[in-house]
């Protein structure tokens, strides 16, 4: 992501570090600012911020000449010209090449007490991004609804005016327009649906909607039923099959089973298996030479 400002300060500045970025951010500056920063070392990440940023905003102070991590994002925003922007919090003067640069004194800053030079680092930064009389914003009061509406107006391009517009349109319930890279999203979809055809195999009439040139016809969905043989009879005959077989396994149901059908069944026996497994002479001759019937059981193994 792109920033307006990359705002650098020491871990122990940082309640002025959070009134001046939102200071920045009510001007409609996207600020990067790291409000749990606390590892002293400038890694890549912070390069790659620093890199896609516009301006970095050194706040130089006792405690940030002692920082590694402030020194060492000073000297990115040093080495990309046009980029460093300093502002003081006390009289400490920071080590070369910092020392010559001009930086904007803001000691005793709060939140009701704004010093010239915070105005003048606003107009430094304005003048970067190509925005002009933000001093003139700052010094509007809540009250001074009619030279607000006469600034905006006179600034039409302004991030502030953008931003005023956008919130009236909501209001209004007007949808904002959709932004550039949606824009050309939509674009390459209907380039890559141009000339191709539709379920009857015609070209998508011009002026149609992408998605109602794509809808299935039902045309459309009864040629993909006969392609795949699947119709209407065929699914009337699967379901009367599953009828007649659950009829089927009503009917011929188990049932119980009665004395006489019993005895008309032959008994099971493995005899055979028995008598080639079992020495001679340990076998009942029962078990071979007779079928075995239904009845009490009978003790034949005395001799």
């Amino acid at each position: 992501m792109a920033y307006d400002v990359f705002l650098v300060s020491a871990n122990e500045d940082r309640d002025a570090a959070k009134l001046i970025a939102r200071r920045l951010r009510a001007l409609k500056f996207k600020v990067w600012f790291d409000q749990k920063q606390v590892d002293e070392t400038f890694d890549a990440k912070d390069a790659r911020n620093a890199m896609n940023s516009t301006s970095m905003l050194v706040l130089w102070s006792e405690n940030a000449v002692k920082s590694d991590w402030v020194r060492a994002a000073a000297s990115v925003g040093h080495s990309r010209s046009g980029t460093l922007v300093q502002m003081a919090l006390d009289k400490t003067i920071p080590y070369e090449p910092f020392r010559t640069n001009k930086r904007f004194s803001i000691a005793g800053m709060t939140s009701r007490k704004t010093p010239e030079g915070f105005y003048q680092a606003v107009d430094d930064l304005g003048s970067r991004h190509g925005r002009t009389d933000l001093r003139d914003w700052m010094g509007y009061g809540s009250k001074d609804e009619d030279e607000r509406a006469d600034w905006l107006a006179a600034h039409p391009d302004d991030p502030l005016a953008l931003h005023a517009k956008a919130q009236r349109e909501k209001e209004l319930g007007k949808k904002p327009a959709p932004a550039p890279e949606a824009q050309g999203a939509a674009a390459l979809a209907a380039a890559s649906l141009k000339g191709a055809t539709n379920g009857n195999g015609h070209r998508p009439v011009a002026g149609v909607k992408i998605a109602e040139a794509a809808r299935p016809t039902a045309a459309t969905i009864r040629q993909a039923d006969a392609d795949m043989g699947i119709g209407w009879g065929t699914i009337g005959g699967i379901m009367v099959a599953i009828a007649a077989m659950l009829v089927l396994a009503w009917v011929f149901r188990s049932q119980p089973i009665t004395p006489e059908m019993r005895a008309s069944m032959p008994a099971i026996s493995n005899g055979g298996t028995v008598v080639a497994a079992c020495p001679a002479g340990q076998v009942p001759r029962s078990l071979v030479n007779q079928v075995l019937q239904p009845g009490a059981i009978v003790d034949d193994t005395a001799e």
